[in-house]
């Protein structure tokens, strides 16, 4: 290969000169060399594209290609050159996402700005079906590799459900919900798109977006002839229909929100054991299994605080000692043991709520050393204990040393510390949702029509999958996890995944470079893509 660079424009490939690897970047027909680029199996060391200096493919890598197989060999063949192309964009665009830029990201498949958002409007992309599918290939690929590290025993797997909101003040869009998120009713409210979205995380640090179900407002649904659904009925339907191999136990983890008799019912006929937060009006029903003489009708929160002080124990849990650790994806600086411990004091008792049945009542209290005491504030748990119950919602989530909770199993042999690291790792979701909001830019879309948001979300969400097949192949090389899982590529969360699949594509666009300098014809052919295809603009 010759010594001479390449007089490229908007693009960013690897180049090798006397022997030595360069990340060599173009902008406005100027070369910046942002540093040596040295072998590294951590996506992490490799250097940073420079702010307003944009990522350029030579094309869709191979191993791309191969994940969205299962679904463009159905389709039409535009359609089949498009999705891995929008996927792939739409994971390495930059920081702030347009149209321009998703429309000039692969070179060879540069579109006109206005395709992009054609492609959302078109009912022929049915996203949907496509994510199900690429969902359950992964599923089955995830599985096979566990159930042969299982062997024979019995796994645990958990599905955590939680609606996530996007807010605009757009009045125009589609299926638009109003509500204030202030305490004060006088403020704007803002308009928001509700999705309904639950998480499966498998023993060995799976973690599967199921298909999303969207919120459809009563309106909307009498405008497009559709069923009009709560929250809770879709929640009860990803209940129903979620897929679970036979070896399993699966936990159904939610917020106090789905505490509501169709999701209880839906989890009821599947088997699935349930945990969740106590709403502070459920009732105590009358029933022998009570283990205190308390009336018919009595608040269960309120009866957990005349729980005895020598029924509590005391937790400490960190790294070295949780029972799920593969389920949490952390940063390799909080796998440490100081970064990772948590202080709680539970009791348990078995009891029939109304409406429920029989389950596992927990009383909790976590402590959160970071708030500072006030004047006259207990440093001990047994003071929130001895509290009367916060029944306002405002009040309840002010800052506290201790922080009370009160949860319920359904299965009524469980522990007090299983059911306390089976609701831990509910926040697991609300991780998700900022990475999918922030990292993966949900929301950077301005579409008028529900159904292109829809199509956005679920191809977000076909890029999220592409990353955990990343981190299968990774497994699958490196072999069988530690008993803690204390390697990297174990627990990485989606803004490593996505500089490992910056570094796949910096790779792959170096061998294909290479291999088009090997001849003149290649050559000649590479320097007319690059000085003919450039971006056009609305």
């Amino acid at each position: 290969m010759g010594t001479e660079p390449i007089p490229l424009r908007f693009c960013g490939f690897l180049t090798q000169q006397r022997g030595a690897s360069r990340l060599v970047f173009m902008k406005k027909e100027r070369l910046h060399i942002l540093g040596q680029a040295k072998p590294a199996s951590v996506a992490g060391q490799q250097p940073r594209l420079r702010k307003g200096v944009r990522r350029m493919l030579f094309g869709v890598p191979p191993t791309v290609k191969a994940f969205f197989r299962p679904v463009v060999a159905r389709v039409s063949k535009p359609i089949r050159r498009a999705v891995p192309v929008m996927v792939l964009a739409l994971l390495l665009a930059p920081h702030r996402r347009c149209l321009k830029t998703l429309a000039g990201m692969v070179l060879g498949h540069r579109e006109h700005v206005a395709t992009i958002s054609r492609r959302l409007r078109n009912r022929l992309w049915k996203t949907l079906d496509w994510y199900t599918t690429l969902y359950k290939e992964l599923q089955a690929d995830i599985e096979r590799w566990e159930r042969n590290l299982a062997g024979r025993n019995k796994r645990q797997w958990m599905l955590v459900i939680d609606a996530t909101y996007h807010g605009t003040m757009s009045e125009c869009m589609e299926n638009l919900i109003s509500f204030s998120r202030y305490p004060n009713s006088a403020k704007r409210s803002t308009a928001n798109h509700a999705f309904l979205m639950a998480l499966i995380l498998t023993d060995k640090g799976g973690r599967l977006p199921v298909p999303r179900k969207s919120y459809y407002t009563r309106s909307y649904c009498a405008k497009k002839g559709r069923r009009y659904r709560s929250l809770n009925d879709l929640a009860a339907a990803i209940i129903r229909e979620v897929v679970v191999p036979e070896d399993v136990d699966l936990t159904v983890v939610y917020d106090s929100a789905f505490d509501a008799k169709q999701v209880h019912q839906a989890a009821r006929q599947r088997g699935f054991r349930e945990v969740f937060p106590l709403d502070p009006n459920r009732n105590l029903s009358g029933s022998e299994d009570v283990e205190d003489a308390e009336p018919r009708g009595h608040k269960v929160v309120h009866w957990t605080r005349t729980w005895h002080r020598e029924e509590f124990t005391l937790l400490e849990l960190q790294v070295e000692n949780e029972d799920h650790v593969f389920f949490r994806r952390r940063h390799r600086d909080n796998l440490r043991r100081r970064k990772t411990e948590r202080r709680y004091a539970a009791a348990a008792r078995r009891a029939t709520v109304s409406k429920l049945g029989d389950c596992l009542i927990v009383a909790s209290y976590k402590e959160n050393p970071k708030v500072k005491l006030q004047a006259g504030e207990a440093a001990d748990w047994w003071a929130c204990h001895s509290s009367p119950v916060v029944y306002d919602r405002q009040q309840r989530h002010q800052p506290r040393r201790w922080h009370a909770k009160v949860l319920a199993c359904t299965d009524p042999t469980a522990t007090a510390r299983q059911v306390i690291e089976w609701y831990e790792v509910r926040w697991h979701i609300e991780t998700f949702f900022r990475e999918l909001k922030s990292r993966m830019q949900l929301g950077c879309y301005v579409l008028m029509k529900f159904e292109a948001v829809e199509r956005y979300l679920d191809l977000l969400l076909m890029g999220f999958l592409l990353l955990e097949r990343q981190r299968l192949h990774d497994l699958e090389r490196a072999g069988p996890p530690a008993e803690r899982g204390r390697e990297e590529w174990v627990h990485a969360r989606t803004t490593d995944r996505l500089r490992s699949l910056e570094a796949l594509c910096d790779e792959w666009n170096a061998e294909e470079i290479e291999r088009r300098m090997s001849t003149s014809r290649g050559r000649t052919r590479l320097l007319r893509e690059l000085r003919e295809r450039v971006p056009r603009v609305a």
